[in-house]
């Protein structure tokens, strides 16, 4: 009968296993600003009817907002700011603008206007201008 080395399987399959692991270690730590989104990288989250955003980007492990309302005006207007966490997925924040809401991780779950879907969900609770049924959840995509 043939001798099977088993040993040989099971050191691919833990070398394997390791490199996995540190490839998703080094993802999670390089969600640089508050395991939200890496340095970098900017989530915008758009409303729809009336327009409106929020767009929030990080800069080393420092996080921004800007407020970008499309509804009071003629034009586009984009109102840089801060923001602050109170916990994290969801997300709750608010920011130096009056934005309040939770950014909840939502996997391939929230999909918008052009049915694109989009892996978090913005569910705002306060927003400059806007109350009642014109706060309703829209999705942030992430570039």
């Amino acid at each position: 009968m043939p001798r099977i080395n088993l040993h040989r399987p099971v050191h691919v399959l833990l070398v394997a296993s390791v490199a996995m692991s540190t490839a998703g270690s080094a993802l999670a730590a390089d969600l640089g600003c508050d395991a939200l989104i890496s340095t970098g990288q900017r989530m915008i989250c758009s409303g729809f009817e009336p327009n409106w955003a929020i767009e929030l980007q990080c800069s080393g492990t420092t996080m921004s907002a800007s407020f970008i309302d499309a509804f009071s005006g003629d034009g586009i207007e984009t109102t840089p700011g801060s923001i602050s966490f109170a916990s994290q997925d969801p997300w709750a924040l608010s920011t130096s603008h009056g934005v309040q809401g939770t950014i909840a991780h939502t996997p391939a779950g929230c999909t918008d206007e052009g049915d694109f879907t989009h892996d978090f969900t913005f569910t705002p609770t306060a927003a400059p201008g806007l109350g009642g049924d014109l706060l309703m959840p829209f999705c942030c995509r992430v570039e």
